[in-house]
């Protein structure tokens, strides 16, 4: 019988032991599942316009109603040159913040950009714009 209390008690403390030395490895290798930046390199297009991202965080063909950069509503798109970064905002999740000029020269503006995808289907919505949600379908 004391064999056995014993036998119990080194049971006991080896599964103590097993938990206190393995959980803390455990938890340190857990992984954090975050979405990272949002995969914006190429074209996108809406009624509006069109915006194409670039490798190396350049714009590449811009074509963007003059109201999308804080210009008076005008019935055709105005042409933009500019740059752009990933970023995240709390209110719209992943995306890029596009600094962009219009190459007369009159417009210059920041706006973000949100990435998200819809029925497959990857989009980008241009936010922070008066009156305009644009929504660019992913080519």
């Amino acid at each position: 019988m004391a064999g056995r209390m014993r036998a119990r008690r080194r049971v006991r403390v080896l599964a103590a032991l097993f938990v206190v030395s393995v959980l803390p490895l455990a938890a340190s290798c857990a992984v954090v599942v975050e979405e990272g930046d949002a995969p914006m390199v190429g074209p996108g297009r809406s009624s509006a316009g069109s915006i194409q991202f670039l490798d190396g965080g350049v714009l590449g063909e811009v074509s963007l109603p003059s109201a999308a950069c804080g210009g008076r509503v005008s019935p055709g798109a105005v042409a933009f040159t500019g740059t752009w970064r990933h970023g995240k905002m709390d209110d719209a999740g992943h995306g890029a913040h596009v600094q962009l000029a219009s190459v007369a020269g009159e417009l210059k503006c920041e706006r973000y950009f949100q990435f998200f995808t819809y029925q497959g289907q990857e989009r980008l919505q241009l936010t922070g714009t008066a009156g305009m949600n644009e929504l660019f379908v992913r080519q």
